[in-house]
């Protein structure tokens, strides 16, 4: 079965969305948070989920015995939920940038996801997933800076790193020069696909070489997304009427298309196993609508997702 994950966001019941724009918040409210969602999410059956980009950072800055007792309870509920769990740091997190002090300050963001996930006793399945980070310089020279600032990391935590192509510079082929050089295996994000394919590879084969990359022990990770494809409406002001503004390139939709998740999964067929990470704006209400329009539009796939 392929597990279907929440990133982070959730709306299905009142005061779980953790609000990583707060810096003041403390790790052990961040905790408090993970730890009830983890509770309403094996209520829903879901057991994928990436826990908040900021508390890695959070918990190295503050520690403490009140984060122990709660971090002791998170490991609790996850292995009882079979939870796989992740983390993806924001842009900021940038190995491969040519400031050092910007890549210094995201190996050290790197060690402290990666002594979460430690800490919280995840298996080889919990990854800490980055983005190359820019591409000054041209998108050979980012590529050889990330190596070699993975290149510092304690084998251990190195093991825990996975990387994904952006929409913009570094394609999935690009990645691929990574992975044999360090062997970091790649994730495959099917917006990001869309959005930046100059090798004109086709969806079936881009995700066999993503999948390729990962040990035969560690399931790999997918992203999948659809793109915004709808407007909104700004609201008459006094002086200027009504008015429609397009979507973003590349933006992110609220829910899932089911037929582009249909056409993953059929390109899928024959491929290693893997797990979707949903990275919609409804978070755990658009994975619940998926289940449903799964089993409605394309039953024959129902079996294969949970």
């Amino acid at each position: 079965m392929i597990r279907l994950g929440v990133a982070t966001k959730i709306l299905g019941r009142p005061r779980l969305v953790p609000d990583n724009r707060r810096r003041s918040v403390p790790a052990s409210v961040r905790l408090v948070q993970v730890r009830d969602a983890l509770i309403y999410l094996q209520e829903q059956q879901i057991r994928y989920y990436r826990l908040p980009a900021d508390l890695g950072s959070q918990l190295a800055a503050e520690g403490g015995r009140v984060c122990e007792r709660l971090i002791a309870s998170v490991t609790a509920l996850a292995r009882e939920a079979g939870m796989r769990l992740s983390i993806h740091p924001k842009l900021h997190v940038a190995l491969g940038s040519a400031n050092a002090d910007v890549a210094d300050h995201a190996l050290a963001e790197v060690i402290a996801h990666a002594r979460v996930l430690d800490a919280l006793e995840c298996g080889s399945e919990a990854v800490i997933v980055l983005h190359i980070g820019g591409a000054v310089g041209g998108v050979q020279a980012v590529l050889e800076r990330f190596a070699a600032a993975l290149a510092r990391l304690p084998t251990a935590i190195l093991a825990r790193v996975a990387v994904e192509q952006d929409e913009q510079n570094v394609s999935l082929v690009d990645l691929l020069w990574l992975y044999e050089c360090v062997g970091t295996p790649l994730v495959f994000d099917a917006l990001h696909f869309q959005l930046h394919n100059p090798e004109r590879l086709a969806l079936a084969e881009a995700l066999g070489l993503a999948l390729a990359t990962w040990p035969q022990h560690v399931r790999a990770e997918v992203h999948f997304s659809t793109q915004r494809t709808e407007a909104h409406l700004a609201p008459a002001q006094r002086g200027s009427a009504a008015r429609v503004i397009p979507p973003r390139h590349g933006q992110h939709a609220d829910y899932i298309n089911p037929f582009e998740f249909a056409s993953l999964l059929r390109s899928a067929r024959g491929l290693p196993l893997f797990d979707v990470m949903l990275e919609a704006k409804a978070g755990d209400l658009a994975l619940l609508r998926l289940r449903e329009d799964v089993r409605r539009y394309a039953p024959e796939l129902a079996e294969r997702v949970c």
